[in-house]
């Protein structure tokens, strides 16, 4: 179980601010800069330096979209739902949740 937590440590998901993102993105599938930005309580800058982890790790996609206005997308992943169901599952085993 300790190799799986320091696994889980050195993933981009064992940011509390990026698993928040991902746990986010799962039900959703898809959502935009501002809304995730105004959920997550973060400032722009801090918003894009972890979406930029994310994006480079496979997680996350992130694209514009235009309408009245253009507008940054961001969707997780296939490789992101499996690697988010890894650390909520090794999350669950350390906590006893079964």
């Amino acid at each position: 179980m300790l190799d799986e937590v320091a696994k889980l440590s050195k993933s981009p998901l064992g940011n509390p601010t990026r698993l928040a993102i991902a746990l986010y993105l799962l039900p959703k599938e898809r959502t935009t800069f501002t809304d995730l930005r105004k959920v997550l309580k973060l400032t722009p800058g801090n918003l894009e330096f972890h979406l930029r982890a994310l994006e480079e790790a496979g997680i996350i996609r992130t694209y514009y979209g235009f309408g009245r206005r253009p507008r940054k997308f961001i969707e997780i992943t296939e490789d992101g739902v499996r690697e988010l169901r890894e650390a909520l599952r090794i999350l669950r085993e350390v906590v006893g949740d079964d």
